[in-house]
């Protein structure tokens, strides 16, 4: 059973493609049943504390490795939708409202199932292979920086005033996505410049990861242009941007208001955690973040449940449309912080 709830974000990403390819209304379906499966799922099932037992490890790579081919699809079939529909005609009267929810269900999966499998991947650094796949996969939502800055920064500054990536108390969600994805590129482009010099390769050689990032997402791009022209590619860039605004979105509330001393280990508390069972398995444990931050190179599967560290009080995607809310998301999260001060205060974090 473990093995076919891998399999829920592919299915999930197909029926989304089927959705965009039949037109009109239904290019809202995968936008819709996320919300449903996730905020539902996450409510009637609640929290899941088990670690399975996995003998087979090759066989959870399978639906990792799917996830460029599936969403290399998903890409052409909303490429394919937009050069059917002349947006510009008094005659497609519903044509950009349908689309719009062929927009938002594209990005929804791709930063849902590419950026979260990328993130898997690329944490595998040491392997040319999965990096390449993840690298592929975040380059649909022009996130060339993703794989240098969060493996090589964020894992190392996460919780100080050094990381773009963790939220400032008070700050909310659409200012620190300015602030983290500004920050985040600059500090990619600082990791980078420092590991090519120290190989006395030259900033602008084909082998920085920046430039090669920036280019595979041009390449996505001009699948775009070849069906559509421009407003392809400004759908292109609308999916992208929605994608990367998720990311944003998650990194706000994995790590809002915690705070590290610079050079102290990163333990679970620095992280909020969540075991909830749907998100679980739609995001293949991104859930046990406490736990992925403590031992970054551990797979997924392995990930440890901690139910003491701090917990998110709903679910993922549930805690995503509550970041949308800052009074709202400052109402539920400002007495947590408290109760996280009145228990980790004393070793110095809180004041960090």
């Amino acid at each position: 059973m473990y093995y076919l709830k891998l399999y829920v974000t592919p299915l999930l990403t197909v029926a989304v493609a089927l959705g965009i390819l039949a037109g009109g209304v239904w290019m809202w379906s995968g936008f819709v049943l996320t919300l449903i499966l996730m905020v539902g799922g996450d409510a009637l099932l609640g929290a899941d504390y088990s670690t399975p037992d996995v003998r087979h490890p090759m066989l959870i790579q399978i639906p990792l490795y799917l996830s460029l081919p599936i969403l290399a699809s998903l890409l052409m079939c909303l490429a394919w939708s937009v050069s059917n529909v002349d947006i510009l005609s008094a005659r497609a009267a519903g044509a950009p409202w349908h689309l719009l929810g062929g927009v938002l269900s594209t990005g929804l999966l791709v930063a849902g199932y590419g950026t979260n499998v990328a993130h898997e991947l690329t944490h595998q650094h040491n392997r040319v292979f999965p990096r390449t796949v993840g690298r592929w996969v975040l380059a649909m939502s022009a996130n060339a920086d993703f794989s240098i800055e969060h493996v090589f920064g964020h894992h190392v500054h996460v919780g100080t005033a050094a990381d773009p990536a963790t939220a400032r108390r008070g700050e909310h969600v659409y200012a620190f996505a300015v602030r983290s994805t500004w920050g985040g590129h600059l500090s990619a482009w600082r990791i980078e410049a420092r590991r090519l010099s120290k190989q006395g390769i030259s900033l602008w050689d084909p082998r920085n990861r920046m430039l090669s990032g920036y280019l595979m997402t041009i390449l996505w791009a001009a699948l775009f242009f070849s069906a559509a022209g421009w407003v392809g590619v400004g759908v292109f860039v609308a999916q992208a941007a929605f994608a990367k605004f998720i990311l944003e979105v998650v990194n706000y509330m994995e790590h809002y208001g915690l705070r590290r001393r610079a050079g102290e280990p990163v333990q679970p508390h620095h992280s909020w955690n969540s075991n909830r069972t749907m998100s679980a398995i739609v995001l293949y444990s991104l859930v046990r973040h406490s736990a992925h931050h403590e031992r970054a190179r551990v797979p997924f599967w392995k990930l440890d449940p901690y139910p003491d560290a701090p917990e998110m009080p709903v679910g993922y995607l549930t805690l995503i449309l509550i970041c949308l809310v800052p009074p709202l998301w400052y109402r539920i999260m400002t007495p947590r912080l408290a109760a996280w001060d009145a228990r980790y205060a004393a070793d110095g974090a809180a004041s960090a």
